[in-house]
């Protein structure tokens, strides 16, 4: 245990102290969001362009009534002479030209001279389709204002038995973000884990490192201590992320209001818009902190701990990052399945048979049960599906260390199952 100490020290030591994760821990959370806010600026920017695309309509049959079609985004013009319009769109003078072929205007025909979009082309059926519905609904004495009077604005919340909100919104969110959280650190610091081995394989430092210390203790102390350096980054990112939004919530002059000032906000809001936020505010409240923040930790370091056996058997295996690619599939698929079955099954259902056994694999336990930890899961759950986890955890890292003990030593000969079997069961 005191050289397990050491070397997980040693670890821990050395990879926080390097520069590169010094600045990647500083500057985390600001690559994030602006990553994240590139992305809406760019979806704002598509969405608010500074002029109409001019697009012409050839109506031999009048289906449209010369009705216009125009909105923000495109101008349309009704043209008599097809072939002039083909010109201007040669010319560039014209983006396209809607040929309707029919009086019922069910038969249309887009020409462009450069590709549409699928987005873009179905904006401009929709909008034929609306204006022939309107004009269909004219025909029959009726008009769109008064079907749409007819409809009924419903908001629908959803409440347990207790009286208080299901924040099913709310659940889900935490679930699924604690999930590709868990996901991401498997996967970067696992791979880490993995090149450490092997460089350190290659450069023969290994054969030093075993003389003094048992090489399933090499192999502990390396994952524990990258396991450390994990949940050191993770902690400062959420630090350095309060932090920052505290900082811009301050510079954009946000101030924190008592409770006669929100209830008055509230009076002062529509009714819908005061009562949708209500039940955002009760949704939260809903959150079973404890248990969604016990069952992360939980979660984090048996996923993170089981996965990085495999890879540290991997990265003893083999001679270069080139012959990495063979064993990698195997391993992550099970991980990256976990990851859809949390967004198809559990999102859906987070209670059915798929996302229950789902849980209770270790392979997929620690992404599929972070998703499923907001919907009130029994500890009873929780409990088997950590012990499954964590005593899998126990026969992988045996398992593991078998073929690292000879694996890290074997140099000049490509790994494969079939050698990586042999190692296992040499005694």
């Amino acid at each position: 245990m005191h050289n397990i100490l050491l070397i997980l020290k040693h670890e821990y030591i050395t990879r926080v102290s390097k520069k590169s994760f010094i600045i990647m821990t500083l500057l985390g959370p600001l690559l994030i969001g602006a990553f994240y806010g590139s992305i809406v600026a760019i979806s704002i920017s598509q969405f608010s362009k500074d002029s109409a695309t001019k697009m012409a309509i050839y109506d031999p049959n009048n289906a449209l009534k010369n009705e216009d079609l125009s909105n923000k985004s495109y101008q349309f013009g009704y043209v008599k002479n097809a072939e002039a319009a083909k010109d201007s769109i040669r010319s560039e003078a014209i983006y396209g030209m809607l040929v309707i072929h029919n009086s019922k205007g069910d038969s249309m025909e887009l020409l462009t001279k450069k590709n549409i979009s699928i987005s873009a082309r179905q904006e401009l059926k929709e909008l034929v389709a609306d204006k022939l519905f309107n004009l269909n609904l004219k025909a029959n004495g009726l008009t769109k204002n008064k079907i749409d009077s007819l409809k009924m604005d419903i908001h629908l919340s959803d409440h347990s038995l207790s009286g208080g909100s299901n924040g099913t919104e709310i659940k889900s969110g935490v679930g699924y973000v604690g999930a590709m959280v868990i996901y991401m650190f498997i996967f970067l610091y696992g791979v880490m884990i993995m090149r450490g081995v092997t460089e350190e394989k290659n450069n023969r430092i290994v054969e030093i490192i075993v003389s003094a210390v048992k090489p399933f203790q090499l192999m502990m102390g390396k994952i524990l201590g990258v396991a450390m350096v994990g949940l050191t980054q993770f902690i400062a990112w959420i630090t350095l992320s309060g932090l920052l939004l505290l900082v811009l919530s301050i510079a954009f002059g946000a101030q924190q209001v008592d409770t006669a000032q929100i209830a008055n906000i509230g009076k002062q809001m529509p009714s819908n818009a005061a009562q949708i936020s209500g039940e955002i505010f009760q949704q939260f409240q809903t959150l079973n902190l404890p248990k969604i923040l016990i069952g992360f930790v939980v979660f984090f370091f048996g996923g993170f701990l089981l996965y990085s056996a495999l890879f540290a058997a991997i990265g003893s295996a083999v001679d270069s990052d080139t012959e990495t690619q063979q064993f990698m599939f195997p391993v992550s698929m099970p991980l990256v399945f976990g990851l859809v079955i949390a967004q198809i099954a559990v999102i859906n259902d987070p209670y059915s048979t798929l996302a229950y056994w789902c849980s209770m694999v270790p392979f997929t336990s620690p992404v599929v049960m972070m998703v499923r930890l907001p919907f009130d899961i029994s500890w009873t759950e929780i409990l088997i599906s950590a012990v499954i986890l964590f005593g899998t955890f126990v026969l992988v890292v045996w398992m593991a260390g078998k073929i690292y003990r000879i694996g890290i030593l074997s140099y000049g000969q490509k790994a494969s199952y079939k050698q990586m079997f042999k190692w296992l069961m040499t005694k």
